[in-house]
């Protein structure tokens, strides 16, 4: 979860179709919910969990992004398909987060355990044969991936094109996914480029699809993709690198999670990829690489933080973000999209390079 705020214009939009999903995504889970209890009463734990992942939190922002694409090319506002839309959008995000604090042993997520944490330690509680850790991973992959068919189901009435883009980037988020551990666990000098990761893991599906997505709903992809394309991918990647500089040097109180949390968890970003090319001082390279491996103390998180800003790292993913951005906006002039659309883009954009 980023905890980049979206601003009021994109806020405001995304509550009016945030309430609606949410409301559409309690209806689905709930009638689940009663189905497989009837059946069997300890059914519930597996779908509580899902609806706990998928209704914790979050800014809604996907559904947001989509539903101004739609209405920004004509769309009804009250087109039922474009909460569906939202819904799957929101599901696919919360299956991949669910997941991916697995594969990242987090025991946080938006200031409460995590699924597998949770499960884990129900495990231990009851008494349970095996091993716990095992079970809580089992348990939270089943949850990641209820909520990936119950977004496949959402999709039925979106139409083919609809359909192929939402397969598309959520194809996109795998292979990221998949490119981001072999980068924790390989060498640091092969590992995979963290602008690539960052560009299929988390934003193709986070900006250029749901736009994508919007447009597609509308019967416009054809004319609209080369533009939210355009726009949706470097917007999309600044928003990956700014989440980058907030799990680095964010607030805990604000994102929910230990401060310099992916620094102990040896994320290899952006960041310390400029740091480990700039520093020649073997005492400080050392203990770089030792953050790409994961496991620092609190005082080490607090010197690569200190590494970070002297290295120029922090300020150069800074400019990054800022140069997307402003790549991004460049792409909407010529885009046949009403004003209010545009705004709201223009405003998003101005959020990830850090100037708004």
């Amino acid at each position: 979860m980023s905890a980049l705020a979206l601003g009021p214009g994109l806020a405001e939009a995304g509550r009016a179709i945030a309430g609606r999903v949410d409301d559409r995504l309690r209806e689905v889970l709930t009638r689940d919910r009663e189905r497989y209890t009837e059946l069997v009463p300890q059914a519930a734990d597996v779908v509580d969990a899902l609806l706990t992942a998928v209704l914790g939190g979050g800014k809604r922002l996907r559904p947001a992004l989509a539903h101004l694409a739609f209405t920004g090319a004509g769309g009804d506002p009250a087109d039922h398909r474009v909460v569906d839309v939202g819904a799957a959008l929101e599901l696919l995000h919360a299956g991949c987060l669910v997941h991916d604090d697995v594969m990242d042993d987090s025991p946080v997520r938006r200031g409460l355990p995590t699924t597998h944490a949770v499960f884990g330690r129900r495990h231990a509680v009851a008494g349970y044969s095996g091993e716990g850790r095992r079970f809580g991973e089992g348990v939270a992959t089943i949850v990641g991936d209820l909520a990936f068919f119950h977004a496949i189901g959402l999709l039925r009435g979106a139409g083919a094109a609809a359909q192929q883009v939402f397969f598309e980037m959520a194809v996109d988020a795998g292979i990221g996914q998949y490119l981001d551990l072999l980068a924790a666990a390989g060498p640091a000098d092969t590992a995979p480029d963290p602008l690539v990761i960052a560009r299929y893991k988390t934003g193709r599906y986070t900006v250029e699809g749901p736009l994508r997505l919007g447009a597609a709903l509308c019967g416009r992809l054809g004319e609209l993709d080369a533009v939210f394309t355009a726009f949706g991918r470097p917007a999309g990647l600044a928003y990956q690198l700014r989440d980058d500089l907030i799990g680095a040097f964010g607030d805990p109180a604000v994102t929910g999670k230990p401060v310099g949390d992916d620094l102990r968890q040896g994320k290899r970003t952006l960041l310390l990829a400029v740091a480990r090319r700039r520093v020649s001082d073997p005492v400080a390279g050392e203990l770089l690489r030792r953050a790409a491996d994961g496991g620092l103390s609190d005082g080490e998180v607090t010197l690569v933080q200190e590494l970070l800003i002297e290295a120029g790292a922090r300020a150069e993913v800074e400019r990054t973000c800022a140069a997307l951005a402003a790549d991004a906006v460049a792409a909407l002039d010529p885009a046949d999209l009403d004003d209010q659309a545009k705004r709201l883009l223009t405003e998003f954009a101005a959020r990830v390079s850090g100037v708004a």
